[in-house]
């Protein structure tokens, strides 16, 4: 199941698209408007930090793929680019943690409750 932005926080990144088109900063609204869905959601749906940690690393591979057919490579090291992008894939969480303000939390909202925990 994909997830997606709750309302609130969709409207406002839609905003600062807008306002950072507006403001010659073409660059910053075409990757927030690119990370954008066609709708936001209010469903709550359960999403884990290790599902974080798998979407992240998942479009590395993606991003790396971009790299790989930008130099037309008939060959690399999987395994070597594999540690690369695990490294990379942790340390980008971190670092948006930190840009974020949530670097000290535990769990975010959605993490499902372990078993037995009510929330």
């Amino acid at each position: 199941m994909r997830k997606k932005m709750n309302t609130v926080i969709y409207n406002k990144l839609l905003l600062q698209a807008e306002e950072a088109k507006e403001q010659g900063m073409k660059k910053l609204a075409e990757g927030i408007l690119s990370a954008l869905t066609a709708t936001p959601e209010d469903e709550v749906i359960k999403y884990s930090f290790s599902e974080l940690d798998k979407d992240v690393y998942k479009g590395l591979w993606a991003l790396a793929a971009n790299v790989i057919k930008y130099y037309d490579l008939e060959s690399v090291n999987s395994e070597k680019l594999n540690e690369t992008i695990e490294i990379l894939s942790s340390k980008f969480i971190e670092e948006l943690q930190v840009s974020l303000g949530v670097e000290n939390t535990v769990a975010g909202p959605l993490e499902p409750n372990l078993p037995g925990e009510y929330k």
